[in-house]
């Protein structure tokens, strides 16, 4: 995918000034090690939807007020691989390292063609249009996931205000073979969502700004194509859940109001990667170690020894 422009010249990440990573368990602390926090960039209006691709050796990530999807290189350089966008959240990379996209704007998941075009997968359920997707991931099986919230509609900054045309939200599953849009579950806004890393269990997060809802980590299981067993997974101890990553032993890396949470698969707060300002999403690229954090104007890194 060609680049529309550079935005900040290759070079050395910056070390970030806040607290270092705490552990409440010994298996954690010597994962952590002495790693620190650097930043990688720091000129986005609110980034959020990172992921690692693999194919391209880029993180990529969204500015989605500022209506960009950005790349971090390896030699430092970031560029602007798609611009103008329609508020571009959540990213995902499918098994033929294609960049998928939750759009606000659009209300609808889109997939990035080799030249930056982002293409419509879908947009509407029985008829009705999306409210504005907000997190997604790709299963082993190709299906694309993802939540359904209705931020875009009511946070111009952030989308296109505009009716509500289905009466819920929701999480739902794309099949690969091309069949109809599947709504798996009807939660109160949910937000990030995660597989185990046997695909048995889904998480997602629930971030009520008002009304009875609680904010949330659920946790779900997933079999005989259907979810089960909704249930309270976690709560972190300071703002909300937003997006969050599950590593190969299965813990759950969630951002905070104070950071990245570390949760262990049974829901027990292992520690914390504190962040400058609230975090709002994070992702691993896992056979390097590099666990990659997005919030505020910022991308953030924390190399794992």
């Amino acid at each position: 995918m060609d680049s529309h422009c550079r935005v900040r010249p290759a070079g050395p990440p910056q070390p970030t000034e806040c607290a270092p990573p705490s552990a409440q368990h010994p298996a954690l602390a010597a994962r952590l090690g002495n790693a620190h926090l650097h930043t990688l960039y720091d000129q986005a209006t609110w980034s959020e939807g990172p992921v690692w691709w693999e194919a391209q050796r880029t993180l990529v990530w969204s500015d989605l007020v500022g209506r960009r999807v950005l790349g971090w290189r390896e030699d430092g350089a970031v560029d602007v691989l798609l611009d103008a966008t329609a508020f571009t959240n959540g990213n995902a990379v499918d098994a033929q390292q294609r960049l998928v996209h939750c759009e606000h704007g659009r209300r609808a998941i889109t997939r990035s063609d080799a030249a930056g075009q982002a293409h419509l997968l879908v947009g509407r359920f029985e008829g009705k249009r999306l409210n504005s997707p907000n997190d997604l991931i790709v299963a082993r099986d190709g299906a694309i996931w993802f939540t359904d919230p209705p931020f875009g509609l009511l946070k111009p900054s952030q989308g296109c205000p505009g009716p509500q045309e289905l009466g819920h939200h929701g999480v739902y599953r794309l099949p690969p073979d091309g069949d109809a849009l599947q709504c798996m579950a009807r939660l109160d806004h949910p937000n990030g969502l995660a597989f185990s890393p046997d695909e048995r269990v889904l998480y997602v997060s629930q971030t009520p700004e008002t009304g009875p809802g609680a904010p949330e980590i659920t946790a779900f299981d997933w079999r005989d194509g259907a979810l089960h067993d909704p249930r309270r997974f976690a709560v972190v101890p300071q703002g909300l859940a937003d997006g969050f990553c599950v590593d190969q032993q299965g813990w759950i890396w969630s951002s905070s109001g104070a950071g990245v949470c570390i949760f262990d698969p049974q829901g027990q707060l292992l520690g914390l990667v504190p962040t400058p300002h609230t975090a709002s999403n994070c992702s691993f690229d896992q056979a390097h170690k590099r666990l990659f954090i997005t919030g505020g104007n910022a991308l953030w890194m924390l190399q794992l020894p």
